[in-house]
């Protein structure tokens, strides 16, 4: 009789354990969503300026300044980038090279690559600044959305 019971039962938590596994705890939490919406961030950023950039942003995000205190809030976070992000001299390009979701499937991290490219005629294409990044990020009404970002640059190259 406890037999019976069991095997069935080991079968049930198998089997739901596998389905929170592959969805990530929500559905359409994983990892190649997570670096789709990085992807994505980037490509809203180039086509729309600040206003793309804002639209992958939480209300409640933060934004760590290299070497200096956090930016805290929506507002604030678009007054902090603006004139990075809308500066018709350069272009912020970035890569993410990892994501990890969560257990819980609502909260994500990825890192990566970036680099800043001119777009003066002088120096057209030529990289100014290049180093890695962290964000953030929590799964929201279906979609992924940035809560906290950061960035440093790669250190000066040693002059031999």
């Amino acid at each position: 009789m406890k037999r019976a019971f069991v095997i069935p039962a080991v079968c049930a938590f198998s089997i739901a354990c596998a389905t929170v596994a592959n969805t990530g705890g929500a559905a359409g939490a994983t990892e190649a969503s997570l670096m789709q919406a990085d992807r994505d961030f980037a490509v809203a950023t180039h086509a729309r300026g600040i206003d793309g950039w804002m639209s992958f942003y939480a209300s409640d995000a933060i934004r760590i300044r290299y070497r200096a205190n956090m930016v805290k809030g929506y507002d604030e976070i678009r007054k902090f980038d603006l004139p990075n992000i809308s500066d018709t001299t350069t272009t912020l390009n970035w890569e993410p090279t990892d994501a990890y979701v969560y257990r819980d499937g609502s909260t994500g991290s990825t890192t990566g690559r970036f680099w800043v490219v001119s777009r003066r005629t002088a120096d057209s294409g030529q990289q100014l600044a290049s180093g890695r990044y962290v964000t953030m990020w929590r799964r929201e009404g279906g979609r992924w959305l940035v809560t906290m970002d950061t960035g440093y640059p790669d250190p000066p190259a040693q002059s031999r």
